[in-house]
C-alpha cells in the first residue's frame, strides 16, 4: 500500500501544498516496528515555502505529519543505530506506507527488549508501565490498586459487596456471569496478582456456590513463546490453577471442567507484547 499526498493551492500566487504523510516504520531485518524515530518534513527550498514540522514514531511504528510547504520537499527518518533515511517529495509523488531502516544487530536487540519488555506481565511494557515490577492495572498505569476498604484484603469487606451482589442477581435474574479472563505471566502458571484478577475470580466463585446446578468450563490458553508442548501444558497448569482456586473458595469439585488449548486458540495476534499477554489467559465460562 502507498499513499499519495494531498494537493491544495492555497495563494493564487504562490502554490503551496497541504502535504501529509502516513505510515509505519519498520526495521529491514526483523520488520520490527520502530518506535521514537525522529521525523522531519521540510521545503527544499529556503525561503517563503512554508512551515517545515516533525514528529516521533508511536507504538507499532506509526506516524503522521502534515504541514503546509511548496514542493519540493524532503522527509526524514532517523533513530539511533538505524541510521538515516531521506525521501524527496515532489509534486504528484507517492511515499511507501512501510518505510525501512538498516538497524545494526547490536541496536535491534536492544531496541526489541525495550518494545517488549513486560517484566511483572501486567500487559504494559516496562517503559510505560510506572511500577514495572509489580503486576498492576493500565488504568492505574501500570501500578497496583493501594489497599484500602474497597481491596482483597484480610478484612475481605468487599467481598461481602460482590456476594450481595450476586444474590440480586441470582433472585433477580437467572442470568449467570459473563466469560471471564484470568491473566498469567510468560512462560509460568503463576496467576498476576491483582485485584482485578482476584475479584473475577470470586465473582464466579459467588455464583455458583448460590447456583448448585451451574457448571463452569475452566479453559486454558498460552501465547506463542516457547515450544508447542510447553504452551499446551503451561495452558492445563492454569487451569488447574484456577480449579483449585474455586475449589478453595467452596466451589464443588463436579461442578468444573478443565480444558487446556496451549497455543490453538488465540484472542488477539501473538505478533505484539500485549497480544501475547492477552493471550496468556484461562477463560471461565458459566453453562
Amino acid at each position: 500500500m502507498r499513499m499519495k499526498y494531498l494537493i491544495l493551492t492555497l495563494f493564487s500566487c504562490f502554490a503551496f501544498s497541504q502535504v501529509s504523510v502516513e505510515g509505519v516504520v519498520q526495521d529491514k531485518k526483523t520488520k520490527t516496528p520502530l518506535e521514537e524515530v525522529r521525523i522531519q518534513l521540510r521545503p527544499i527550498s529556503k525561503k517563503g515555502a512554508g512551515y517545515w514540522t516533525g514528529t516521533m514514531t508511536k507504538k507499532n511504528g506509526k506516524y503522521k505529519v502534515s504541514t503546509t510547504m511548496s514542493l519540493p520537499a524532503t522527509i526524514s527518518y532517523q533513530k539511533e543505530g538505524c541510521g538515516k533515511k531521506s525521501i524527496k517529495i515532489k509534486d504528484g509523488d507517492e511515499v511507501p506506507s512501510v518505510v525501512v531502516l538498516d538497524c545494526s544487530e547490536k541496536a535491534i536487540k536492544a531496541i526489541i527488549i525495550e518494545q517488549t519488555l513486560d517484566t511483572d506481565g501486567d500487559g504494559l511494557v516496562d517503559k510505560d508501565d510506572k511500577c514495572p515490577k509489580e503486576a498492576g492495572l493500565p488504568e492505574n498505569e501500570g501500578c497496583p490498586v493501594e489497599e484500602t476498604n474497597n481491596s482483597l484484603g484480610n478484612d475481605a469487606e468487599p467481598i461481602m459487596e460482590v456476594e450481595s451482589d450476586v444474590k440480586a442477581k441470582k433472585e433477580n435474574s437467572s442470568i449467570p456471569p459473563p466469560p471471564t479472563s484470568i491473566y498469567f505471566n510468560v512462560n509460568d502458571s503463576k496467576l498476576i496478582l491483582s485485584y482485578r484478577n482476584n475479584n473475577r475470580i470470586k465473582v464466579i466463585a459467588d455464583y455458583l456456590k448460590l447456583s448448585p446446578s451451574a457448571k463452569i468450563s475452566v479453559e486454558g490458553h498460552a501465547s506463542s513463546d516457547g515450544t508447542s508442548e510447553l504452551n499446551m501444558n503451561l495452558s492445563s497448569n492454569r487451569a488447574s490453577m484456577i480449579k483449585k482456586a474455586l475449589i478453595d473458595m467452596g466451589v464443588k469439585e463436579s461442578s468444573i471442567t478443565t480444558k487446556s488449548y496451549g497455543e490453538d486458540k488465540p484472542v488477539e495476534s501473538n505478533s505484539t507484547a500485549q497480544g501475547r499477554n492477552n493471550n496468556r489467559r484461562v477463560e471461565l465460562i458459566i453453562k
